[in-house]
């Protein structure tokens, strides 16, 4: 179970008394009548006052140690391992009814409790520290209704937020805000755990076991419909520049299969149908010379020119134009222009450039 830091929302109650009358919750039979299991989860922890520490900081460590205790319990019955121990187990001279949680904290619990009060009682004769943690199971009960309704709440708004995200073409974001959702929901069972621990008579109304369902049939739906980021109309065509910058005499339609299959790789689909699209992406490709390869150590090299401009059809906007000329990661040497220009276009770093370009605003 996922560990979130127990939260105290009630003011503790502090009892650090010298000399004064032994409280009635010290006896182990008290603490089982005037604390009912039925009604209340109980810690209790004792150990010896060490030499050199201060008796407040002492009170404040037993009391940490029975709230971890009382912790532990709950722990216990949200695993049905429903034996709590009642002996004592001694380590390092600290004691608990159930475990030493020596230099542990509240921090390691599953539980967020709410209405605790702890107590602590240092006995002057034998040198001996208490602490005593109790609290009513209605209102860990009323803590948990609380929460599944809240969180559920919460994933009811990401799920709404989703929505509208997707009909405005921002699929990624889309899709990152409906598994948010799921998060949320997934995570009311750890609630619903506990409440049913504490209230083994919990209904639906606390429970709304319906109601997470329900969310997450339509998590699950928005997701099968979320999952491919975007599908993306490829406008590809190649332009001639006139010269020896043309490496070649026809259009080779080299870039277009590798822009389509990077998309695919980023969960996109490159379509010919322009009506079921949520983009348009244009690509006009070109080439131009580098080297003809004169001279005595003359090298043949051609640049992989990609210009191109992205159009949400969602929203009906350019979201931008982008220009790849005469780059230096974009250019290959061959034995005849079109085998130089074949090699720049087939570049990985070309194709990266184009899609570390583009890909973020399809991602928004």
């Amino acid at each position: 179970m996922k560990k979130i830091a127990a939260v105290i929302l009630f003011a503790t109650v502090s009892l650090v008394v010298h000399g004064q009358g032994r409280p009635a919750w010290l006896d182990g039979d008290f603490r089982q009548m005037g604390f009912p299991a039925n009604e209340y989860v109980t810690g209790f922890a004792f150990a010896e006052l060490p030499a050199g520490k201060s008796l407040q900081d002492a009170a404040a460590q037993m009391k940490t140690e029975a709230q971890a205790d009382l912790i532990r319990k709950i722990h216990v019955q949200i695993t049905s391992s429903l034996q709590i121990e009642t002996s004592a187990v001694s380590q390092n001279r600290q004691y608990l009814e159930t475990e030493t949680f020596a230099n542990r904290t509240t921090a390691e619990s599953s539980a967020e409790l709410t209405g605790l009060s702890t107590e602590s009682f240092h006995d002057p004769a034998t040198g001996w520290v208490y602490g005593f943690a109790f609290v009513k199971r209605e209102d860990i009960a009323n803590y948990y209704r609380r929460a599944i309704h809240q969180e559920l709440g919460r994933a009811e708004t990401a799920i709404s937020l989703s929505k509208q995200l997707a009909e405005a073409g921002r699929k990624m974001s889309a899709r990152t805000k409906t598994e948010k959702a799921k998060q949320i929901v997934d995570g009311v069972r750890a609630y619903r755990n506990l409440l049913v621990a504490i209230d083994s008579q919990a209904d639906e109304n606390g429970l709304q076991n319906d109601r997470e369902s329900a969310l997450l049939h339509t998590v699950e739906r928005l997701l099968a419909s979320l999952d491919r980021i975007a599908t993306v109309y490829v406008d590809y065509r190649h332009e001639f520049r006139g010269g020896k910058d043309d490496a070649f005499d026809k259009d080779p339609g080299i870039f277009y299969d590798i822009v389509a299959q990077a998309l695919s790789e980023n969960d996109c689909i490159a379509t010919d149908n322009r009506e079921e699209a949520d983009y348009d992406l244009t690509l006009v490709t070109s080439t131009s010379l580098r080297s003809d390869g004169t001279g005595e150590y003359g090298v043949l090299s051609y640049f992989a020119n990609v210009k191109g401009s992205l159009y949400n059809r969602k929203t009906d906007l350019k979201t931008m134009d982008f220009t790849i000329f005469n780059d230096p990661v974009a250019y290959a040497t061959g034995r005849s222009p079109d085998d130089a220009a074949t090699r720049a276009f087939k570049l990985p770093a070309l194709k990266d450039k184009v899609m570390e370009t583009i890909l973020p605003k399809i991602r928004e």
